[in-house]
């Protein structure tokens, strides 16, 4: 079985609120906080099979190539490649991606070549991707909700806000949740105390400050969250700011074990789990963290690390070294969905609930059949590959003019 040909489109869909991070730098344009940018790969082989990828949540500033350009990439690179060789396939994209790319972009822009080629084989051999990856171990995979911070809005709006959206959630099955933080901490322990009136003592939250704080004020501020009722806290300190990950990780790799040691002390000084991102950072990164025993979970986001494989590798990691780990998200649509839903319940090592929110966040998706959660789990669709085919109606209809 080999490529005949590729198709690449792009598509943009709304999220159901203007959503962001903790965002010093103030990066993310207003228009991004609203609506989240794909690129839809195609891989078609000769006797008619197609292997869907995804370039997930692609922001402007990365400069991304457009479609028509990226699929000239890809002809050149995949088209009369054997699918069997998949993984030299991969490989030849990633030499062939330009030393200028945007160092996230450049993994989003792998994991949607990797899922296609994994598609296409679990098409070929009549397999779920979940076979390729291991097995499968558990049904589905755990969802935390992620509250996103809403913007410059008056605290008693953002409130109400969330209150009915925390409210919805717990009624639709959800039991465990996230909250990002780290721009006003009054605003943030307000959400927290509204969070235990509306859920109770006993679902789980933890809070995501995207590395905003200085190591001091993180062991301050956690504590006084924790008090509130917190029972983890993903990325506390500035030395892995969330931003200079995503655009230069190079200075965090450089300096890996002090981000490591600054972590290790919050950690030590906290009564709580903390969490860590590893996957858009180098392999020096996770030993750093493992070496000095700095968080208690990672989080894994294989579409920043460039796909599934790697990301299978740093779960594994940290499980040889007793640290759980957490599926995270760029907001996915249904093909990256499916890819990570794959991933969770072949992987031994995904304890720890997932943030796999685009099924709830998204006003629609590209799949005929979107993802739907099941009292707070998301689990694969039958049917070899990914197990998701697109929609061409909505396709058309969210498509993008420069696609």
């Amino acid at each position: 079985m080999k490529i005949a040909d590729i198709r690449v489109r792009e598509v943009s869909v709304p999220r159901l609120y203007d959503t962001y991070s903790a965002d010093v730098q103030k990066l993310q344009s207003a228009d991004e906080r609203g609506r989240s940018r794909y690129q839809i790969i195609e891989l078609f082989t000769e006797d008619g099979i197609v292997g869907l990828g995804e370039v997930s949540d692609i922001y402007d500033r990365m400069q991304p190539l457009s479609a028509a350009d990226l699929r000239n990439l890809l002809q050149r690179e995949l088209a009369g490649g054997g699918v069997a060789q998949w993984a030299l396939l991969y490989q030849r994209v990633a030499a062939a991606l330009p030393d200028t790319y945007h160092p996230e972009l450049r993994g989003l822009t792998l994991f949607g070549v990797e899922i296609a080629l994994l598609d296409l084989v679990g098409k070929r051999f009549d397999a779920p991707l979940y076979e390729l990856l291991g097995g499968r171990c558990r049904d589905g995979v755990e969802v935390c909700w992620v509250g996103f911070l809403r913007g410059e809005i008056p605290m008693a709006e953002e409130l109400a806000a969330f209150e009915a959206e925390i409210a919805a959630k717990v009624a639709q099955g959800m039991r465990a949740f996230k909250l990002k933080v780290g721009e006003d901490h009054p605003r943030d322990l307000a959400r927290i105390e509204l969070f235990r009136q509306i859920a109770g003592p006993d679902l789980y939250l933890r809070v995501d400050a995207s590395g905003s704080w200085q190591e001091l004020e993180a062991i301050d501020k956690i504590g006084q969250m924790a008090r509130a009722g917190i029972n983890a806290c993903e990325t506390p300190v500035v030395a892995i700011s969330r931003q200079v990950a995503n655009d230069n990780p190079e200075q965090i790799n450089a300096r890996a074990d002090e981000a490591a040691l600054s972590l290790a002390r919050v950690r030590a000084a906290v009564p709580i789990d903390i969490i860590e991102h590893v996957a858009d950072l180098g392999d020096a990164f996770s030993a750093a963290l493992v070496r000095h025993r700095a968080v208690d979970v990672v989080n894994v986001i294989p579409s920043q690390g460039g796909g599934l494989m790697r990301g299978l590798r740093l779960i594994h990691t940290a499980q040889t070294a007793g640290m759980a780990a957490l599926l995270g998200s760029t907001v996915e649509m249904g093909p990256g969905t499916a890819a990570f839903v794959h991933l969770g319940v072949a992987a031994q090592n995904v304890t720890v609930s997932s943030d796999l929110v685009a099924p709830g966040l998204l006003v629609d998706d590209v799949c005929a059949h979107p993802f739907a959660y099941q009292d707070g789990t998301l689990r694969p669709f039958a049917g070899p590959g990914l197990g998701v085919a697109l929609d061409e109606d909505k396709m058309a209809k969210w498509a993008l003019s420069n696609g």
